[in-house]
C-alpha cells in the first residue's frame, strides 16, 4: 500500500509537470512570420510579376481565419504628383492549394483578405502564396533604370524571422548595381547578404537578422537603359486618365450640371427689364402691405411673420382692431362692427380679411405668447394661405420644374463617379463628415443666390456668374497640388457632391423670376420705398408730394413696416410734427389704434419700432417647439520602406 501511494503521487506529479510545461509552451508560443520570400520578375514592358510566399505560425490570436496583405498602389513622381499603379491579383494559395480571398480597395491601395469569414484555422504553420502583376513600378533616369521595391512592406504587425527577395530581369539582361535596406521606415541599415545569379540576370537578397514589427526589407536593382521600354505617349495619356479618372468624371458631371442650369436660367430665370424708378406717394393699386412684403421677398422667407405684423397694423389703422401692449406681449383685440375709419379701403385684401375673420370667429382677443402658440400657428397658416392663393404665379414664377432635370443629372453624375471613378471605400466612407463643409457652401450659395436674384442689372448678373466661376477655379487651382500630391488628401467624392448640391440650391433660387406684371409691381413698390426713406426736407421738394399728416403717416406706416423702412418714415413724420404743431403737441401724439405703455411722442420712430418689432418677434417666439420627428514618397538616396510595393499585413 505505501508503494501504491508513492506510485500514485509520482504519477500525479509527472502529469502536473507535463500539464505545466504544455501550458507554458503554449503561452510562450507567438504568432509570427517564419519566412517571407518574394520573387519580382521584370518584363520588357515594365510589368512586375510578384510572387510572395509567406509562412506564418498561427495560434488563433490574431490569425484566426487567415492573413491579410496590404499593397499600396499610389506613388509620387519627381514633381510630387500622386499617381496610380496597375494591379491584378493572379493567384492565392494556402499550403499549395487555392484559398478563398476578398480584395478591398482602401487608402490608395488594396487589402487582400485570405480565408473565409466562417472558417477558423487550427493552430499550426501555414504557407500563403500571393501572385500578382503590377505596372508603372519601374523608375526611369537619364543613365539607368531601376527596380526600387519594398519587398515585405513596413507595416506588418508580426515579426519576420527571415526575409529574402529575388529580382529577375528579362532574359539576357544584366543588373549593373544593387543595394538593399532593412529596418523601420526611413532606415539606411543594410542587414542583408546579396548574391547575383545567372550572370547578373537576377539578384538575391537575404536578411541577416530578424525583422521586428513595422520593419521591412527594401531592395534596389539598377539596369541599363533600354531593358524596359518607357511609356509611349499613348500609354502616358492612358495613365493620365487612370490617375485622374475620378477627378475627370466628377468635373465633367459638375460642368454638365452647371451648363444645364445656366441654359435654363438664360431661358426662364432672367428678370424682365427693370423700369424707371421714381418716388411714388401711394401704394400700388391692389397691393396690400402684406402682399408688398410677399412680392418683394418673392415669398415668405421668414415664415411670413413680418408680413402678418404689417397686416395686423393695417387692420388697426383701418379701425378693425386695436393693438394692446400692456407689457412685453402684444394683444390683438378686434373692434365691434361699425363704420371703419377708412371706409374707402373696403373690402379688405385677402390676407387681412383672413386675419380679421379668424379673430372675430375666435370670439376673444389673441395674446401673442407661448400659451397661445397653437392659435398663432393656425393664424399664420391661414394668413399665408390667403396671400399665396391670391398671388401664386401671378407676380413671379419659381420655375421649380427646371430643378428636377438638374437634380436627376446631379444624381447620375454622382453614380458615374462612384461606379467608374475607382474610388476607395475610405473615400466613400468619409462622405458624411465632409458634408459639414457643405453646410457652409450651401448657406453661401443660397444667400448669394438671393442677392444675385434681386439685382436687376443683367450685366451685373453676368459679372456675378464669372465671379462665381473665377472663385471656383481659384479654389480648384489651389486644391490641385493638394488633391494630387497625396500629402493631405481631401476626399474627392464629398467635395464634388458638395459642389453638386450647392449648384442645385443656388439655381433653385436663381431660376425664379418675376412675371411682367410682377416686375411692374416691384418697380412701383421700389418707388414707394424710395419715398418712404427720404428725409422730410427732401420730400418737401418733390413735385406732387402729398402734405404730411397723421392720417397720411398712418396709412403708409404698414407699408413701411412691410418693407423694413418704418424708422426713416417715422423720423420724417416726427420732424414734420415738430415743425407743424410744436414740441408740446408732438409729445402728446398717440395713435388711436394702439393701447398700452406710454407712447413716447418725442421718439415716435423708437416707439413705432418697439411696437412693430415686438409684434413680429412675439409671433415667431410664441410658436410651439417642433417635434423631434420633424424634417430637418527622395533626396539623399534610398531607405527602408521606399520605392514601390510596401504595405504590410496582419491576421484576421
Amino acid at each position: 500500500m505505501p508503494g501504491f501511494r508513492i506510485s500514485r503521487r509520482l504519477t500525479a506529479f509527472v502529469v502536473g509537470c507535463l500539464t505545466f510545461f504544455a501550458a507554458l509552451t503554449h503561452a510562450l508560443a507567438d504568432e509570427r512570420i517564419l519566412n517571407f520570400g518574394s520573387t519580382i520578375a521584370v518584363a520588357h514592358d515594365g510589368t512586375l510579376t510578384v510572387t510572395e510566399k509567406i509562412t506564418v505560425t498561427a495560434e488563433g490570436n490574431k490569425i484566426k481565419r487567415g492573413i491579410y496583405r496590404d499593397i499600396p498602389l499610389t506613388f509620387e513622381d519627381a514633381d510630387g504628383r500622386e499617381k496610380k499603379a496597375g494591379f491584378e491579383l493572379l493567384e492565392v494559395l494556402r499550403d499549395g492549394r487555392p484559398d478563398s480571398y476578398t480584395v478591398k480597395r482602401a487608402n490608395g491601395g488594396v487589402r487582400i483578405y485570405v480565408g473565409k469569414e466562417d472558417v477558423l484555422l487550427r493552430p499550426g504553420t501555414y504557407t500563403y502564396t500571393l501572385r500578382y502583376e503590377t505596372t508603372r513600378q519601374i523608375r526611369f533616369f537619364d543613365d539607368h533604370d531601376e527596380v526600387y521595391w519594398n519587398a515585405t512592406g513596413n507595416e506588418w504587425i508580426f515579426p519576420i524571422d527571415q526575409a529574402q527577395a529575388l529580382v529577375i530581369l528579362p532574359e539576357g539582361d544584366k543588373a549593373t548595381r544593387w543595394t538593399a535596406f532593412t529596418g523601420r521606415y526611413g532606415s539606411r541599415e543594410s542587414a542583408v547578404t546579396v548574391t547575383s545569379e545567372d550572370g547578373d540576370n537576377s539578384v538575391l537578397f537575404k536578411t541577416t537578422r530578424g525583422l521586428g514589427p513595422q520593419e521591412g526589407l527594401t531592395v534596389v536593382v539598377a539596369m541599363p537603359k533600354g531593358v524596359v521600354a518607357p511609356p509611349t505617349r499613348e500609354q502616358e495619356a492612358a495613365y493620365f486618365l487612370m490617375d485622374y479618372r475620378a477627378e475627370i468624371i466628377g468635373s465633367i458631371g459638375v460642368l454638365l450640371v452647371l451648363a444645364y442650369y445656366l441654359i435654363a436660367w438664360w431661358q426662364v430665370g432672367r428678370d424682365p427689364p427693370k423700369g424707371v424708378i421714381f418716388p411714388r406717394f401711394k401704394a400700388p393699386e391692389g397691393i396690400s402691405p402684406a402682399l408688398a412684403n410677399y412680392v418683394t421677398n418673392r415669398g415668405f422667407g421668414d415664415g411670413g411673420w413680418k408680413a402678418l405684423s404689417a397686416a395686423c397694423l393695417n387692420l388697426a389703422v383701418k379701425g378693425r382692431l386695436v393693438l394692446e401692449a400692456p407689457g412685453d406681449t402684444v394683444k390683438l383685440v378686434p373692434k365691434p362692427d361699425g363704420n371703419p375709419r377708412n371706409a374707402w379701403d373696403d373690402p379688405l385684401p385677402r390676407g387681412e380679411s383672413a386675419v380679421n375673420r379668424w379673430l372675430r370667429n375666435r370670439g376673444s382677443p389673441l395674446t401673442i405668447n407661448k400659451d397661445n402658440g397653437k392659435s398663432v400657428q393656425t393664424l399664420g397658416r391661414k394668413f399665408r394661405s390667403a396671400i399665396e392663393s391670391e398671388s401664386r404665379a401671378r407676380y413671379f414664377k419659381k420655375n421649380w420644374g427646371y430643378v428636377i432635370p438638374g437634380a436627376i443629372l446631379s444624381v447620375l453624375a454622382a453614380i458615374a463617379l462612384v461606379v467608374f471613378g475607382n474610388l476607395s471605400e475610405d473615400q466613400i466612407a468619409l462622405f458624411m463628415p465632409v458634408l459639414f463643409i457643405g453646410v457652409f457652401v450651401t448657406v453661401f450659395s443660397v444667400n448669394f443666390g438671393k442677392l444675385f436674384r434681386r439685382s436687376g442689372n443683367i450685366f451685373a448678373k453676368i459679372a456675378a456668374i464669372f465671379m462665381i466661376f473665377g472663385f471656383g477655379m481659384s479654389i480648384l487651382v489651389s486644391a490641385v497640388p493638394i488633391l494630387f500630391s497625396g500629402s493631405f488628401g481631401i476626399p474627392l467624392l464629398p467635395a464634388l457632391a458638395v459642389a453638386l448640391v450647392a449648384s442645385n440650391l443656388l439655381f433653385y433660387y436663381l431660376l425664379g423670376a418675376p412675371t411682367v406684371a410682377g416686375r411692374q409691381v416691384l418697380d412701383e413698390i421700389e418707388g414707394l420705398k424710395l419715398y418712404l426713406t427720404v428725409a422730410e426736407k427732401d420730400r418737401m421738394n418733390m413735385e406732387g408730394a402729398p402734405e404730411m399728416s397723421p392720417s397720411h403717416f398712418e396709412t403708409l406706416l404698414p407699408y413701411a413696416v412691410a418693407l423694413g423702412v418704418e424708422k426713416p418714415w417715422s423720423n420724417a413724420f416726427q420732424a414734420w410734427l415738430l415743425t407743424a404743431a410744436g414740441a408740446a403737441v408732438a409729445a402728446s401724439y398717440a395713435p388711436a389704434w394702439y393701447s398700452g405703455q406710454v407712447f413716447d411722442g418725442h421718439n415716435i420712430a423708437g416707439s413705432m419700432n418697439d411696437v412693430t418689432s415686438a409684434m413680429a418677434g412675439s409671433f415667431s417666439t410664441s410658436l410651439p417647439a417642433p417635434k423631434s420627428s420633424s424634417s430637418g514618397f527622395s533626396s539623399g538616396g534610398g531607405f527602408s520602406g521606399g520605392g514601390g510595393g510596401g504595405g504590410g499585413g496582419g491576421g484576421w
